[in-house]
């Protein structure tokens, strides 16, 4: 008979069995603390490039800006980092994948590889320290993923059977990028791909363990990395993540105000995807040549500038500016804070489809808690209620995953308003779309 393929060739049997309980207790053991060590590292790793990148950002935004002290700076630089980014993506051919794609293709084949790593790296670091509203999740947990499969792949040369116990890496950083170990699980969990790699993935005898056993394994790593980033900060200092916000005030009818919440995030999911769309539309009409590579990244930076001369708070992936809005949003005027997060939800598929590649999830976070600001400023209401509902709806109709949105926003608000927030989490990723904006 001929034998089927396996659907994940990185993968091979270790060619033994658990021999007792007591060897099974010993293996998974060791495998939790692999998965603590392996997410400690990733975790400490992931805030070394974040602060290389903050270093970069203040260069060119405080020290450069400082110098020149030009009233249109942030025109100049982001038009400047259009030109960089675009000549360095047609002369590198490189360019880094969605959270998405490295998520499908770690699903699906068991590895992530990159083809020049150092040149991703630089893709990564360049839309970021010209000002991109781009996040971080996709390039690093790229980067991360392809280096922890390279030494996956390095111990099976040497007879060292550690493949499952690298799947952990998606667990360990999402957990250390949004310092939340209930996103790390969630997404480690959905992550491993479809039903028959599941039953795959049910042999004790290839070392990989029970789905509820991986979910120790998955938390186990994203301990770690929470560990690693600990470790860092301790050492060197870094920065204060996003902001935690504080618990909901609001009670018995007060809590209708959750009904404009979800419309404005309705009405910020509309914008993102439209724009979305727009780009795509333009980027076929365009074509692919080297006047389009370059021509792209270059008009985004453009619109950027131009938008952040008006309102600089659209600049940047969103956690400092996050911290900006807790302290003075009652300070800015409520046209200035529904303007930011509406500007946000176009200016950060803009720069994704138009060559600044990056991630969408901090500045969606960062446009849901803008715009909440703002419909206390004109209601009235209670700040954290519509801060919380309108964020939360928003990014869980980004991701159309509700739980992992929950989990991602744990590091920004109280359990205390959990319940609220899984309502909002569900609804928005309820919230249906036009076709039109759905297709590719």
């Amino acid at each position: 008979m001929q034998r089927k393929a396996d659907p994940r060739p990185f993968i091979s049997s270790v060619g033994r069995s658990f021999e007792g309980k007591g060897d099974k207790m010993t293996s998974w053991a060791a495998m939790t603390a692999l998965a603590l060590f392996t997410g400690f590292v990733v975790g400490f790793v992931i805030y070394l490039i974040l602060n290389l990148s903050g270093w970069l950002t203040a260069l060119i935004w405080e020290r450069l800006a400082g110098r020149l002290g030009i009233p249109i700076f942030s025109l100049l630089a982001c038009t400047v980092g259009g030109i960089v980014i675009g000549l360095w993506t047609y002369f590198s051919h490189n360019s880094i994948d969605d959270l998405d794609t490295v998520l499908g293709e770690f699903s699906q084949t068991g590895s992530y590889r990159l083809e020049n790593p150092a040149a991703t790296a630089v893709s990564f670091l360049l839309p970021l320290m010209f000002g991109g509203s781009v996040g971080f999740e996709a390039g690093l947990t790229g980067i991360i993923c392809a280096g922890c499969c390279w030494v996956r792949d390095k111990l099976k040369l040497a007879g060292l059977r550690a493949a499952n116990i690298m799947d952990v890496t998606v667990s360990a950083s999402l957990s250390a990028i949004f310092r939340a170990p209930l996103a790390g699980l969630v997404a480690g969990y959905e992550s491993e791909g479809n039903d028959a790699l599941s039953t795959e993935l049910g042999h004790v005898d290839d070392y990989n363990m029970r789905r509820e056993v991986k979910l120790v394994l998955y938390l186990a790593a994203a301990i770690g990395s929470l560990g690693g980033i600990v470790a860092f900060t301790s050492l060197f200092g870094g920065s204060s993540g996003m902001p935690r916000f504080d618990p909901i005030a609001a009670r018995g009818v007060e809590l209708l105000w959750a009904i404009p919440c979800l419309c404005a995030a309705y009405l910020l999911l509309l914008v993102f995807y439209a724009t979305e769309h727009a780009c795509a539309l333009v980027s076929k009409r365009i074509g692919e040549g080297a006047k389009a590579t370059i021509c792209k990244p270059i008009a985004a930076g453009m619109v950027l500038g131009t938008i952040a001369l008006i309102l600089p708070l659209v600049l940047f992936p969103g956690e400092e500016q996050s911290h900006e809005l807790m302290r003075s949003w009652t300070s800015m005027g409520t046209l200035v804070l529904l303007a930011t997060g509406i500007l946000k939800a176009f200016v950060t598929p803009l720069c994704i489809g138009m060559g600044w590649k990056g991630g969408d999830l901090f500045p969606c976070i960062f446009a849901g808690v803008s715009t909440g600001y703002g419909l206390a400023a004109i209601t009235g209401a209670d700040p954290m209620l519509m801060v919380t509902i309108t964020t939360t709806a928003f990014l869980a109709g980004i991701t159309r995953k509700p739980v992992l949105a929950l989990g991602i926003l744990m590091l920004c608000f109280p359990v205390s308003g959990v319940l609220w927030m899984g309502l909002a989490a569900l609804a928005g990723a309820a919230l249906p779309l036009p076709r039109f904006m759905m297709e590719e």
